[in-house]
């Protein structure tokens, strides 16, 4: 009893014998052989009910202006912006490409909306979508089966693929050509939309500005215009004589004064002997009192200027004021001889003098106003000059700022016009395509070697499965060992089996067979109706735009 504890013991540890699995797989082989040639069969007869699929590709390259110069690039790190903004890129081309704008056209320019079955498929289900017009219908179905077939990857640094699947190889490769081509041109008008619409911007602005710059400008030389005027004027008053300016005021101020007194003691002396002052209007409106009293207020001016600019003193300079003061003197009294004829004689000198103290008097308020007249106006100019300054210098200012921005819009006018010349040529392109499409020769889909190789594998992993899943889950000894083990008691003898005994005779084992040949049968059924159902599915998808097909090969543009 010792000893079959002792090997009961030792034979309670696992132990992995190779071996015997082995010598399990080939005793059992049919296992695994039957489930893949089965495999191997159900893939063979179903990827003959898939579609082929081809595939047309171009690769573009998306060009961005460098934000740093090629110096500073190489103390910039711009690996990782460049991930970034090729991820970028490639949203923007899928949402581009598969937006319903760009999708309209390039329906349109292919001619697809005119297949005239999809046109009475359309009008068929119209009826049930009230509100809808047929070619509505027809591009939501051909945008629906667009988006499924196009695809965008990154290929390298700025390089993205543009890929179109279709059954027709020559439908994939017409729709990829035109797509490249129609978002290129798309690209490029919207580019030159923009620069147009900053070109009529700048022609706006130039025009506000260079109307602001001609304002200004006439502001400018009106300002000047009139500091000239006023340089201009004949004041013989300045700062070397504002203070002899001053003191002749002075002086006529003194004479002034001085005449008034006259004036007012003869008068009182008139009304002292004749009772009366003389009405002197026959006397002073006379003719040639008034000529004879302007040329003595032109006289005393020229000699007020003498005086103002130091010119040297003369006795011709003075005899002109004198004689003319005689001769008005002379008038005066013959005047008052003829219309005062009823005065005594001895009172008409006295009449007489009366009223030329009266011409003296407003001859010196006439000196006298145009002297103070020079002095107010210097003084202004003097108090006016720093404003006047200023005034000039910030006139001059705003025209040298708006002469700047009319410039500035002028050479970003002429930049634009630039660019819209250089858009309009290769060198304007930020697209550029790197390799064109080409008509496929070889489906992409299926791939029959990848499907038999799945196949395979799953053919061999069932049967194994099945193999070692019987193999755990059967409960009879297999030897004798087995046996002396689980009783716990010695085989004294053993029967050996007849080589003429047939193995499978027994009704379970019979039973067992047909069971696994057909769960074998239904799941091969099972997975070549799966095949023949998603094989005929795709291709009906297919036959619906047959026709549009055919309109796709056409060249791009043909209508």
């Amino acid at each position: 009893m010792r000893r079959i504890g002792e090997e009961r013991a030792q034979e309670a540890t696992f132990r992995l014998n190779i071996g015997e699995y082995v010598r399990l797989f080939w005793r059992r082989r049919y296992f695994v052989i039957v489930p893949t040639a089965a495999a191997l069969a159900v893939a063979l007869v179903g990827v003959r009910f898939l579609v082929p699929i081809y595939e047309a590709g171009t690769v573009i390259r998306v060009e961005s202006r460098a934000a740093v110069s090629r110096e500073m690039e190489r103390f910039v790190p711009t690996a990782g912006r460049r991930r970034t903004r090729d991820a970028e890129t490639k949203l923007r081309l899928e949402a581009d490409l598969t937006g319903s704008a760009f999708l309209d056209e390039l329906i349109v320019r292919l001619g697809l909306d005119r297949d005239p079955e999809l046109l009475a498929a359309a009008e068929a289900k119209r009826a049930s979508i009230p509100g809808v017009s047929p070619h509505e219908l027809v591009l939501r179905r051909l945008r629906g089966y667009l988006r499924k077939r196009i695809g965008v990857d990154r290929v390298g640094p700025a390089l993205f693929r543009i890929s179109v699947w279709d059954a027709d190889p020559e439908a994939c490769y017409v729709i990829t050509r035109t797509m490249t081509d129609l978002y290129i041109e798309m690209q490029k008008r919207a580019r030159m939309e923009g620069l147009q619409e900053v070109s009529n911007f700048s022609e706006e602005q130039l025009a506000v500005y260079k109307e602001r710059l001609e304002r200004s400008e006439r502001a400018l030389e009106q300002f000047q215009r009139e500091m000239a005027r006023r340089s201009a004027q004949a004041n013989p008053v300045g700062a070397a004589n504002i203070g002899a300016a001053e003191t002749l005021l002075k002086e006529l101020d003194v004479d002034r004064r001085n005449t008034a007194d006259t004036v007012e003691k003869i008068r009182r002396r008139l009304l002292e002997f004749l009772g009366r002052v003389p009405e002197g209007r026959a006397v002073l409106e006379d003719d040639e009192t008034r000529r004879l009293r302007t040329t003595l207020a032109r006289r005393r001016e020229t000699d007020l200027l003498r005086r103002l600019t130091g010119a040297a003193e003369t006795g011709e300079a003075a005899s002109p004021i004198d004689r003319t003061r005689q001769a008005l003197q002379r008038h005066i009294n013959e005047l008052v001889r003829q219309r005062f004829a009823e005065v005594a004689t001895d009172y008409r000198p006295l009449i007489a003098e009366y009223f030329y103290q009266q011409v003296e008097l407003a001859a010196t308020d006439q000196e006298r106003a145009a002297l103070d007249a020079y002095i107010r106006s210097f003084r202004e100019r003097v108090a006016l000059e720093p404003q006047m300054e200023a005034e000039l210098a910030r006139l001059k200012q705003e025209v040298e700022a708006n002469r700047t921005l009319y410039n500035t819009f002028q050479s970003s006018r002429t930049s634009t016009q630039i660019s819209e010349a250089v858009q309009g040529t290769e060198l304007g392109e930020t697209i550029r395509v790197v390799e064109a499409a080409t008509r496929p020769l070889e489906p992409v889909r299926p791939n029959r070697i990848k499907i038999l190789a799945l196949a395979l594998m799953m053919g061999l992993a069932i049967g194994a499965g099945a193999l070692l899943l019987l193999e755990f889950s059967d409960s009879s000894f297999r030897s004798v060992e087995e046996v002396e083990r689980e009783l716990g008691l010695r085989v004294l003898g053993t029967i050996p089996r007849l080589e003429d005994t047939p193995r499978w005779t027994p009704e379970g084992a019979r039973r067992r067979g047909v069971v696994w040949l057909l769960v074998a049968l239904v799941l091969a059924g099972a997975a070549v109706a799966g095949f023949w159902f998603y094989g005929n599915g795709a291709r009906s998808a297919m036959i619906e735009i047959d026709v549009s097909r055919a309109s796709a090969s056409r060249p791009p543009g043909g209508r």
